[in-house]
């Protein structure tokens, strides 16, 4: 029976996964330069028309190269008169233009009128404009890429901006600079203004931090989409990037993620009238320990309530808090949940409010036996709430961290490893287990090895 305590149970989490696989071959179209690419299609055509279904005619498609030429369009500078749709497209616009040329632009001065609350005038320009505050880059003493601070030329390339109703219109345009320009485009994208993440970069991150992947895997999965070869240098953005938006992720997620529990759990009570739950918090209102349990559990337990299994040593959330689910076993000698837990620190305090709480949900009715592993606060908040029960150590638990311990000693010693298997596995009564444990202790002088010793204590 004690066996049925510790299957894996292993939930599959397929829902969201049409959704990321959409957003990975969206993302995978991406690209951080305009590429327009034209083939010839006539005689892909042809030869189509002209091949049969058969594997000779395979092989010799997969042999014929098509004539594809790939176009680089290089956008062009914006100039006097040209207009946008709005001010964002403005910036965009010349945004890439500066990527492809090798510098970055910010935006000066976006003014509003005040009376009609509407922009009227806007002027970008280039990322060195002005001039550096006093005491930074006077002289300086390590390369400009290790400090994180650009040194400011007073250039003044830029790109004035009106309204001109529902449309902008460029009315000053200069482009000349007055500092050298970054050569290498694999080098441009990491300036800040140009590294970042698009919209739908940030979705996808969002959707992997949902699904509790780490960081260094979303480095991973990103290298792949924006290159085949998964080189980090193909990313307009360093690993620390993703780092820092999936912090982001979790600390919006801490907030919200209690109200999201609070409604999930309401709702479940509206459905079923037995369904019960308890939260506690501490003095900053942070959730301390919770418990939940629906009707049928709830239920079933009057009538399996002879023995259960209480095991906090389950998968950590990413809130660190244990899961620690009560297990019981009905007439078909199935496993039943009789209820969850979730427990911020494993102490008395925190296990005896835990019982007490699935005290009151199961209507006082404590139960007969109950098996836990060697947890020292656990037992004593076993011993003030369920007095009566009879408490058994989890041999599971007690044979792991023996042969932890003891498996050197083991290593060398087959013959003792056997009879301790045979002792603890097979000896039916408390009187044949003792005859065995002193036979097996006897036989091989093994009376001053602390483990042993301290096993039989226990």
């Amino acid at each position: 029976m004690e066996g049925a305590f510790h299957k894996q149970v292993t939930n599959a989490a397929t829902n969201n996964a049409e959704s990321v696989s959409e957003l990975a071959i969206v993302a995978a179209m991406m690209t951080s330069t305009p590429v327009h690419t034209s083939t010839s299609n006539t005689q892909a055509d042809e030869t189509a028309a002209n091949t049969e279904v058969n594997d000779e005619t395979d092989d010799e498609a997969q042999g014929e190269e098509e004539d594809v030429h790939l176009v680089i369009i290089v956008p062009q500078p914006p100039y006097v008169g040209k207009r946008f749709g709005s001010f964002e497209d403005a910036k965009e616009f010349y945004q890439r233009y500066a990527m492809f040329h090798g510098f970055a632009v910010n935006i000066e001065y976006h003014r509003k009128i005040k009376k009609t609350n509407e922009y009227s005038r806007g002027e970008i320009r280039c990322y060195k404009a002005r001039r550096n505050k006093k005491g930074k880059c006077v002289a300086p003493v390590v390369p400009e890429g290790k400090r994180g601070i650009i040194v400011k030329t007073e250039c003044h390339v830029r790109c004035k901006l009106n309204a001109d109703g529902a449309r902008w219109v460029v009315t000053e345009y200069f482009d000349e600079h007055n500092h050298e320009l970054i050569k290498k485009f694999d080098l441009v994208k990491f300036l800040s203004a140009h590294r970042g993440f698009s919209p739908l970069e940030k979705k996808f991150i969002k959707l992997l931090h949902d699904c509790n992947v780490g960081p260094s895997r979303m480095v991973q999965i990103l290298s792949l989409i924006h290159s085949g070869d998964g080189s980090l240098s193909s990313m307009p953005y360093i690993p620390a990037d993703v780092t820092n938006l999936k912090a982001k992720y979790h600390r919006e997620s801490r907030l919200a993620d209690i109200e999201d529990t609070i409604a999930y759990f309401e709702e479940k009570a509206k459905a079923d009238a037995d369904f019960f739950y308890r939260i506690r918090l501490d003095d900053e209102d942070r959730v301390r320990n919770m418990y939940w349990v629906d009707g049928a559990a709830r239920r079933a337990y009057k009538h399996f309530r002879d023995c259960i299994s209480f095991d906090v040593t389950y998968l950590m959330n990413m809130y660190k808090m244990p899961y620690a689910p009560f297990i019981g076993i009905n007439n078909h000698n199935q496993s039943l949940q009789f209820g969850c837990g979730l427990v911020r620190n494993e102490d008395i305090d925190g296990y005896t409010w835990l019982f007490k709480t699935f005290l009151e949900c199961m209507g006082g009715l404590a139960p007969m036996n109950i098996i836990t592993d060697q947890d020292f606060s656990m037992r004593a908040g076993i011993e003030e709430v369920f007095p009566l029960a009879v408490h058994r150590h989890c041999r599971w638990h007690i044979i792991k961290k023996a042969e932890e311990t003891l498996g050197p000693f083991f290593a060398d010693r087959p013959e003792l490893h056997k009879a301790f298997e045979l002792c603890v596995d097979h000896s039916l009564t408390v009187e044949e287990f003792e005859r065995s444990w002193t036979a097996m202790i006897e036989t091989y002088q093994v009376q001053h090895n602390e483990t042993l010793t301290s096993l039989w204590e226990k």
